[in-house]
């Protein structure tokens, strides 16, 4: 076998004799790498791989949550907005009973809180002195609260009027002394609750008749329906967002859990 050698005349142009072998062994260049090359690439099979139904719904949690957010703090809203009950409920501090032209005390029963104050004006008719007591006796009080200020002298025509306070809770008959035989008592109610007061009228035969409510209506709680569906949203809301935050931390893959 006859091995061709090119070579170069010169002296240490090449180190070595380049054969034909040498030349078959040599690589050929790599093909450079083109724009649309990699759109032709085969699918990764991990990115083409469909994805686990528990991380398709972790992933879907956190769009829920701020509807759970919005929804408490609906009920929140809607909590304070009808947080306490109606003022009408509220008994007051002041109350002012007229003594009217027709011998009667309009109202005849109110209510106040403890240390209010109860004002008797007369603005009809003439001489309405007030009595603390029910009325069985006329010519003297039961001494249950201070009326030294409503005698017949301090009360006896249009535009008087006297103020009577009353420190503690409880209930406190009255009457006018003059005109209690038609009637013209009432009952003053003193604590923090208004409560079911009774109402006198006047009878047939002139004496008075006295109307208790029916015991059978239940106490009024003072809340609205609307302050307790706002507690209801906003228990649902708290509820719902607590539930999306465990489902995210049990089934997203990148919350390292203890194994056990």
């Amino acid at each position: 076998m006859v091995l061709i050698t090119i070579g170069a005349s010169g002296r240490g142009l090449y180190p070595a004799p380049l054969t034909w072998v040498a030349l078959a062994t040599i690589p050929p260049p790599a093909e450079p790498i083109r724009p649309g090359d990699q759109a032709r690439r085969p699918p990764d099979p991990d990115r083409s791989a469909p994805q686990p139904m528990h991380l398709a719904v972790a992933r879907s949690l956190p769009r829920l949550l701020p509807l759970a957010i919005a929804v408490a703090l609906l009920g929140a809203g809607l909590v304070l907005t009808a947080g306490s009950p109606a003022e009408a409920q509220s008994v007051p501090n002041q109350v002012t009973i007229e003594g009217t032209a027709e011998n009667k005390w309009v109202p005849a029963d109110a209510a106040v809180r403890p240390g209010g104050t109860v004002t008797f004006e007369i603005t009809g008719g003439t001489t309405h002195p007030v009595f603390s007591g029910d009325g069985s006796d006329i010519e003297k009080s039961d001494g249950k609260f201070n009326a030294s200020d409503c005698t017949i002298a301090n009360m006896t025509k249009v535009g008087d009027s006297c103020e009577v306070k009353f420190p503690k809770a409880g209930t406190f008959p009255y009457f006018c002394q003059v005109h209690v035989a038609q009637g013209m008592k009432g009952t003053i109610t003193v604590g923090t609750t208004a409560a079911a007061a009774t109402t006198t009228t006047q009878g047939e035969d002139g004496g008075a008749v006295v109307e208790t409510p029916s015991a059978a209506a239940p106490p009024s709680s003072g809340r609205p329906a609307i302050y307790w569906a706002g507690w209801g949203l906003f228990a649902l809301g708290a509820l719902l967002a607590l539930a999306l935050i465990a489902l995210y931390v049990r089934f997203w893959p990148g919350f390292s859990r203890p194994k056990s």
